[in-house]
């Protein structure tokens, strides 16, 4: 191959690596502005510094993350980020637009929130800030969501707010419990304490799953992230803002799953 021919490759082989970088750059400057922060503060047991085996009730703060679902000022987030929580405030991006395609995150601003709506069994929550017009992220199609994908977890792990992170989807149907019918969307996208209720995003910039919990032996990221899939935000987020709660579908039956001590 002569020297022409290799600067003629080396030169697509950049070119396909800086329309990539582009890409993902572009996908992402569009979903931040959907992503906030929650901040949860309530009273809860903490641990004495004086030494004393009793215990503590004191002022707890946990901090979590939401996606914009509506532009009226609806937020999603997990149950367990606003679980027990007496005031929650949400940080919300302010966005300056110097190109339509790539908006520039300036700052965040502190607004109030209220909790709308909670499902414990789901892990889901709806707040309501007092704002419209807000840049709200797209409900993705579940059904179409492949193992291999590639995926965008978003949100504030340790508190880190406005990070990115990507990965593929592990599977799109994960079970942990075989007598639960609850699935997850598993992907390798890293995330910690702090992402839980941040969006899932796919390729085409749409919420495919609210990030929840990991498997950690450590306590951090060890490629094991879960995430509720977009069908079932799409099936409880209109409950949850108009009813407050869910209404579940009573058949009379119990499922369980069937094991070889249940089957002999």
């Amino acid at each position: 191959m002569t020297a022409s021919a290799q600067t003629s490759n080396r030169n697509r082989d950049v070119d396909v690596l800086h329309q990539f970088n582009n890409a993902v750059r572009k996908l992402v400057s569009q979903i931040t502005p959907s992503v906030v922060q929650v901040l949860a503060t309530g009273y809860g047991p903490v641990e004495s510094s004086s030494g004393n085996t009793g215990v503590m009730v004191g002022m707890q703060q946990k901090i979590g993350s939401g996606v914009i679902i509506d532009p009226n000022g609806y937020i999603v987030t997990n149950a367990h980020v606003i679980g027990g929580a007496q005031h929650v405030r949400v940080l919300v991006p302010t966005v300056t637009n110097e190109s339509t395609d790539e908006p520039i995150i300036s700052r965040s601003h502190s607004v109030d929130a209220r909790v709308v709506g909670s499902d414990e069994d789901v892990d889901l929550a709806v707040l309501k800030i007092e704002a419209t017009g807000l840049p709200a992220l797209r409900i993705g199609d579940y059904n179409k969501v492949r193992q291999g994908d590639f995926v965008f977890a978003f949100g504030s792990p340790e508190g880190l707010q406005d990070s990115v992170t990507m990965g593929v989807v592990s599977t799109p149907a994960r079970q942990l419990d075989p007598d639960s019918s609850m699935v997850y969307v598993q992907s390798d996208a890293a995330t910690n304490p702090g992402n839980s209720g941040g969006p899932l995003v796919n390729v085409d910039g749409e919420l495919i799953g609210i990030n929840t919990f990991i498997l950690s032996q450590s306590g951090g990221n060890e490629g094991l992230g879960f995430a509720i899939p977009s069908a079932i935000v799409a099936f409880a987020y209109p409950q949850l803002s108009k009813y407050g709660h869910l209404h579940r579908g009573e058949t009379g039956i119990g499922v369980q799953a069937i094991t070889p001590e249940l089957a002999s």
